[in-house]
């Protein structure tokens, strides 16, 4: 049996005799099982010896993740433990050293030199020089777990957050985590669901997204959440929230969702793509852009009302995109880092 041959097989027997609710998470894990899930054959090496492998072609690895702190310096995340970084607009790329080798899924930076990724194995690291060295906060393989989305308010209050409704958090700016467990959230007959993005508004109210359209709000910092009616009951993967104060989720099947009265109703936009949606962003002119398994990408203006759907030539996959300037983004995906336009097609660095 081959490592390709075993990730379908456990895949196929997680999904055989599951609640309905749970499949859409289940595909959820399809882009992180099939394409990132590391299996580690060294019964020799412990975990704590391991560090992410300096590799010549990281650039065009696996990466899911990519965050920026200015127009010109990039970070990004992805299989293996990789974190790549660029000071020069996303021209050059370097590797950074990193205590581990689990798969990062995402990536969250304070400030030019303050940031943090989390990914498998329940796996929290911190950076405090822009991304060039990392160190490790939090590690719990045992979990079996993957931490799907961090976010800071500052330097010592954050939240972490993951499959299986794992929440943590931590108000020492990560020298401690806090594992929580909220009643309000765990569904008699469904149980916690996956908690897969998270997100703030700026009158600083949270929410949180996930499994089969969760939708979680609260009002208090995280002290406590209150779950919201379901509009979708697919798998939400990404939250955006724009500085107009409007919410959009997104996840499978093509399904954008987006709310401009604080999540008391939703609006669906008719992407007629049927290719998951794995992310977003707000643009500088205040477009957001949604990037999508199968190479799709979604365009959308004026609040959500208008769109346009494009199809790159490759069919490539992209995971996560930050804008570099207008009409340039950077994306990364199952082919590593990608400079394209707004139609999604590649474009010159």
């Amino acid at each position: 049996m081959t490592k390709e041959d075993f990730k379908i097989n456990v895949l196929y027997e997680a999904m055989k005799g599951q609640n309905p609710w749970r499949i859409g998470a289940i595909i959820l894990f399809l882009f992180f099982s099939i394409f990132v899930f590391q299996w580690s054959w060294a019964e020799d090496t412990a975990e704590d010896e391991l560090h992410s492998i300096h590799e010549p072609l990281v650039t065009k690895s696996l990466l899911l993740d990519i965050t920026k702190t200015s127009n010109l310096h990039f970070i990004a995340v992805g299989e293996r433990g990789h974190i790549v970084y660029s000071y020069d607009g996303g021209n050059k790329w370097k590797q950074a050293t990193v205590p581990t080798r689990s798969t990062l899924t995402s990536v969250f930076f304070l400030n030019s030199k303050l940031g943090w990724a989390v990914g498998h194995d329940a796996v929290i690291l911190t950076t405090s020089d822009g991304g060039k060295s990392w160190t490790r906060q939090f590690y719990a393989p045992d979990k079996e777990q993957p931490f799907m989305a961090i976010w800071f308010q500052d330097e010592r209050f954050g939240i972490a957050i993951g499959a299986y409704g794992m929440y943590f958090d931590t108000t020492d700016g990560g020298e401690n985590w806090n594992n929580k467990y909220y009643e309000s959230l765990d569904d008699p007959d469904f149980g916690l669901p996956h908690f897969n993005d998270i997100g703030i508004t700026p009158e600083k109210v949270l929410y949180i997204t996930g499994e089969a359209g969760f939708v979680a709000r609260s009002n208090n910092m995280g002290e406590s959440w209150t779950p919201l009616d379901r509009s979708y009951n697919g798998s939400y993967f990404s939250l955006l929230v724009t500085k107009e104060n409007t919410l959009f989720s997104a996840g499978l099947r093509g399904n954008i969702w987006f709310s401009k009265n604080q999540a008391a109703t939703w609006e669906k936009i008719e992407t007629g793509s049927v290719a998951s949606v794995n992310s977003g962003i707000q643009l500088s002119n205040g477009d957001t852009f949604f990037v999508c398994m199968d190479g799709v990408t979604v365009h959308c203006q004026n609040g959500g009302e208008t769109h346009k759907v494009n199809l790159r030539s490759d069919r490539v996959a992209i995971a996560s995109v930050v804008e570099k300037n207008p009409n340039h983004l950077i994306a990364v995906g199952e082919k590593g880092i990608m400079h394209i336009g707004l139609d999604g097609q590649n474009i010159e660095p």
